[in-house]
């Protein structure tokens, strides 16, 4: 007799299996469209804003209301990391001015106007707004410089977030 319950209580598992969840199979059906959550980088609707860790620079997309975002991005860079970026490590080697950098795109390049002389920024920095500016890369970026008139220094954003000569292109 001890051994009856035992015996209940595995005929009961099995004819729990067997009964399964009670759902039927479906078969495929249309859903339409698939799910798109938040913001993407091809709807024009996200800046790439540089910013930078332990290991070099560091993207992180932040909203955009309208227009091309060139002028929107610096000046995100300049503002700083969130409290929450800040938390995760990000940090910035852009210098507080109060002066502005001025950004904006012409004849599919990008204009980047500073306050400062390149040579006098950390080269993370130099990164950080290029990189910025050009949106995580593609186009070449003209940076110019104060006391430098209308020459520019033709730089472009490589694969790993770092300010490179523009191919072998001269200044302007």
């Amino acid at each position: 007799m001890p051994r009856m319950p035992g015996r209940l209580a595995a005929v009961a598992a099995v004819a729990a299996l067997a009964a399964g969840c009670g759902i039927t199979g479906t078969g495929v059906r249309p859903v339409g469209e698939p799910v798109q959550g938040g913001l993407t980088g091809e709807s024009g609707r996200l800046l790439r804003v540089y910013f930078v860790t332990p290991e070099g620079t560091w993207p992180v997309s932040r909203p955009v209301e309208a227009g091309d975002g060139v002028q929107e991005a610096v000046d995100a860079l300049l503002a700083g990391p969130t409290a929450d970026e800040r938390a995760r490590g990000l940090a910035t080697r852009v210098p507080a001015t109060k002066e502005q950098v001025r950004a904006r795109t012409s004849g599919g390049r990008v204009e980047l106007r500073l306050p400062w002389l390149v040579r006098d920024l950390p080269h993370l920095a130099v990164s950080q707004l290029v990189c910025t500016a050009a949106g995580g890369g593609g186009p070449v970026v003209e940076v110019y410089e104060p006391g430098m008139g209308d020459r520019a220094w033709e730089v472009r954003c490589d694969d790993h977030g770092t300010a490179v000569p523009a191919g072998g292109e001269g200044t302007s």
